[in-house]
């Protein structure tokens, strides 16, 4: 196969949860220019964000909400390509309350696994690939958010669970681990992002973009025998010690 042509989503359907903002916005656009059409979801109407959603699908989910999540899979008979990056973090101490911490799993971990599961046999008919944003925090936990950590781990595992489960389907299921990618979940603990970017061994910090590539690497055919692994995009970030 051409490699060239291993980039080529023209036909193929696209959903990116989470796909309104930041990464996933990104990973949206990206999967756009490559010829597929794509649809996001975001929690709020699309009228209400600032991106220009000009040639993408809108769908609003909340999938902490089961029927919101039934809903979305009922419009999808045949899907090519399920790219969840729809997530949550809450600062201030607010994850080692019960309720904060519930309210993280549900989105990050819960809420996934039901999408994943409602739209399986969208995904069987396609023989089509899931790729689930973990994070860096799989490897190395954020001393501050236990629950963000303990969702991120979970998920890398879920994606390896589904892999064996559902392999004979067709579908493939993977994981991205970003690093420090500037977004609205990240702006709490950003900080200075020159100094962010001075410890990196890349010396920069990360972009959607950098999200994106990777991800149409995991849907492509090039990543035909991939299944069941998380690919770091951090940077070098976990290369450093302690988050």
């Amino acid at each position: 196969m051409n490699p060239m042509q291993a980039f080529d989503f023209s036909g193929k359907s696209v959903l990116v949860t989470g796909g309104s903002d930041g990464i996933g916005y990104g990973v949206a656009r990206a999967f756009l220019a490559a010829g597929a059409s794509v649809s996001i979801t975001g929690t709020r109407e699309a009228g209400a964000y600032e991106q220009d959603f000009s040639g993408l699908g809108f769908i609003r989910l909340d999938v902490s909400d089961a029927a919101s999540v039934a809903a979305l899979a009922g419009q999808f008979a045949a899907l090519d390509v399920l790219v969840n990056c729809v997530g949550t973090v809450l600062y201030k101490g607010q994850e080692f309350e019960r309720a904060g911490f519930a309210r993280v799993l549900e989105i990050n971990l819960t809420g996934v696994m039901d999408v994943c599961a409602q739209l399986q046999p969208a995904l069987a008919a396609r023989r089509g690939a899931i790729i689930n944003l973990d994070s860096v925090v799989a490897e190395q936990a954020a001393r501050n958010n236990p629950a963000y950590s303990a969702s991120k781990i979970g998920l890398k595992h879920l994606n390896k669970v589904l892999a064996i489960k559902w392999g004979r389907q067709g579908i493939r299921v993977n994981g991205i681990g970003p690093g420090f990618v500037p977004t609205k979940l990240t702006a709490n603990q950003a900080g200075n992002h020159d100094a962010v970017a001075a410890r990196l061994p890349l010396g920069r910090i990360g972009t959607p973009e950098d999200i994106a590539g990777v991800a149409l690497f995991l849907a492509s055919p090039l990543a035909g025998y991939v299944t069941g692994q998380s690919l770091l995009v951090d940077g070098g970030l976990t290369l450093l010690g302690a988050l």
